[in-house]
């Protein structure tokens, strides 16, 4: 399998957490790899650590097709361009809005637009930590990001970790215990809530992932569970549906999907798999699935890597096969596609040829 695929399966199927890819609701797509090199950064203006202090929203203009606002911030770590306090941001209040709060600490990769230096939220910038303090240490989003440019600035840790250490919030409070020997992570690193609850609990041999990995709710509910092989994902990995109900949320679950709060205790109280994935002991997927709440099957992939297809098969909400594809190079369908009703039956059918166009369609009278 590719790598084009990996990213693909583990983020908009399975979501599991282990691709680089950003989405969000303005169909905003970018694959950003780890930062190597100074021709990564070739195209920012600025690039700095920061912690936003304001953020006042313009008012609109004929030259603009969402909202901007200037963003001020404080440097706590400039790696390239000169010292600014504030810059551009762009499609405020809009589906593309990046979501910065007063108080954040945001890894800013800002670029030239329309004359002024600026961020949007298809650029590489990302959240290092929020303004509770809180870092996202599951899928370290801006915390590989600065390890990368430390490393390409020359400005790491020099030196040599050994034994336990531990990282807190800036309330004091325990975020993260880690073990080291000889300069690398060997043993368990803990990772806090900070409700001082276990967020994560993985085993490092020598810097690399192995065996098994669990990640928690703040509620204590278990997340995801992965299993690794010197970093590699390797068995079952799984996503679990969170429990938690809010009193706002409880309201409006009754109200729209459940007949009485016993109904909905019910079915939020259990511990349902949502997402699943299976590697081969090379790291390979073979085939992932997706749950519905009740247990019930809604999508499933399986994964062909000696010629390079996958097939894809859709359930109707009884558990009946609502659809059944064929996909080549993994985007292009191919061969016979087939649909069916809730009952079992054949509807609208389908063949494809060597380059995904449709030849044939089948309707059943």
């Amino acid at each position: 399998m590719t790598k084009t695929l990996k990213t693909f399966c583990m983020t908009t199927i399975l979501m599991l957490g282990c691709a680089r890819i950003s989405v969000i609701a303005c169909s905003c797509l970018t694959d950003f790899k780890r930062i190597k090199s100074m021709d990564d950064l070739k195209t920012y203006e600025f690039v700095a650590l920061v912690k936003v202090t304001s953020e006042t929203v313009n008012p609109f203009t004929d030259t603009t097709r969402f909202r901007t606002a200037k963003l001020g911030f404080k440097i706590i770590e400039k790696f390239k361009g000169k010292d600014i306090r504030e810059l551009t941001e762009f499609d405020i209040q809009s589906s593309c809005e990046m979501g910065i709060e007063v108080g954040d600490e945001w890894l800013l990769f800002a670029m030239v637009r329309d004359g002024q230096v600026s961020v949007a939220a298809c650029n590489r910038n990302v959240r290092y930590r929020d303004k509770n303090g809180v870092r996202d240490w599951h899928f370290k989003r801006g915390i590989e990001e600065l390890e990368d440019l430390r490393k390409l600035y020359d400005r790491g840790e020099k030196r040599k970790r050994d034994g336990i250490e531990r990282q807190h919030y800036p309330d004091g409070k325990l975020e993260v215990e880690s073990t080291y020997y000889d300069g690398l992570k060997n043993g368990i690193r803990t990772v806090y809530h900070h409700n001082g609850k276990i967020w994560g609990k993985q085993m490092f041999v020598n810097d690399s992932l192995q065996g098994k990995s669990e990640w928690f709710y703040p509620s204590g509910q278990l997340y995801d569970q992965k299993f690794y092989r010197k970093g590699i994902l390797i068995n079952m990995s799984r996503v679990y549906h969170d429990t938690t109900v809010t009193e706002r949320m409880k309201k409006f679950l009754i109200r729209d999907f459940y007949e009485t709060e016993d109904s909905l205790r019910k079915t939020y109280s259990r511990i349902q798999v949502w997402l699943e994935a299976l590697y081969d002991y090379n790291g390979q997927i073979v085939s992932s699935r997706q749950y519905s709440r009740w247990g019930v099957i809604e999508q499933e992939y399986v994964y062909h890597h000696e010629d390079s297809t996958y097939t894809s098969v859709f359930y109707h909400p009884n558990g009946q096969v609502s659809s059944i594809n064929h996909f080549k190079n993994y985007t292009k369908p191919y061969g016979h596609y087939q649909g069916y009703d809730p009952d079992g039956n054949p509807t609208n059918g389908g063949d494809y040829d060597a380059s995904g166009k449709q030849i044939n369609l089948h309707i059943p009278k």
